[in-house]
């Protein structure tokens, strides 16, 4: 099967299925429902960072499976990855291939790099609202006015309210954490297939 179509499968696949949850659990109102919680906003940055990441490996897979195809294919597609690494080991020897290979497979992991990197992020952004759900509901906290049932209620409001936040956002950072996870996962194993591809062809070829 074409390396092009079945890494492109495999990355739509995944985000269909996360689409579809999406779906779901905006027609039960749970979106609506936790962004309206979160006074902070954390979870509409954590929302935004996401769709960014999830464009970005979105673009970093049709490339590296459009590599695939030129490799597999041993197009002569000048701007191919494929062929400027060909063009590059001629008359080098062994140890300068592995050096240019090792060189190949930084430029690789630094295409996809930052998919990672916004998945990780979107973790602390979690974090940082639990802690911030914290503050808000420990800040309500008075035992001064446990006399007073008007303060009472208005400090179980600021704790649920803060409470909402913590919980919220850390389920949001998380869901969206492992969604872009695994988007970078395919990609990672797309990109060590056409490293290995590219060394192959290398290796015969000299």
């Amino acid at each position: 099967m074409d390396y092009k179509f079945l890494l492109v499968l495999r990355f739509s696949l995944i985000n269909i299925l996360g689409i579809i949850f999406l779906i779901v659990t905006y027609t039960q109102g749970y979106i609506a429902k936790a962004i309206d919680a979160d006074i902070t906003n954390v979870i509409l940055l954590i929302f935004v960072l996401f769709l960014l990441g999830l464009i970005i490996s979105g673009i970093r897979t049709f490339w590296i499976s459009k590599q695939l195809n030129y490799a597999t294919e041993k197009s002569k597609e000048l701007n191919s990855i494929t062929n400027h690494y060909l063009r590059n080991i001629k008359n080098l020897d062994a140890s300068a291939r592995s050096n240019l290979a090792s060189s190949l497979r930084i430029k690789l992991a630094n295409k996809i790099n930052l998919v990672k990197f916004i998945a990780n992020t979107l973790v602390i952004l979690g974090l940082i609202g639990t802690v911030i759900g914290f503050i808000i509901a420990l800040s309500g906290v008075d035992g001064n006015v446990s006399s007073d049932p008007e303060e009472i209620s208005k400090m179980i409001t600021t704790l649920i309210q803060g409470m909402s936040v913590a919980l919220y956002t850390t389920l949001a950072g998380s869901i969206c954490s492992v969604w872009l996870n695994i988007c970078y996962h395919i990609l990672s194993s797309g990109a060590n297939k056409l490293l290995a591809k590219i060394i192959e062809i290398g290796e015969v070829k000299t």
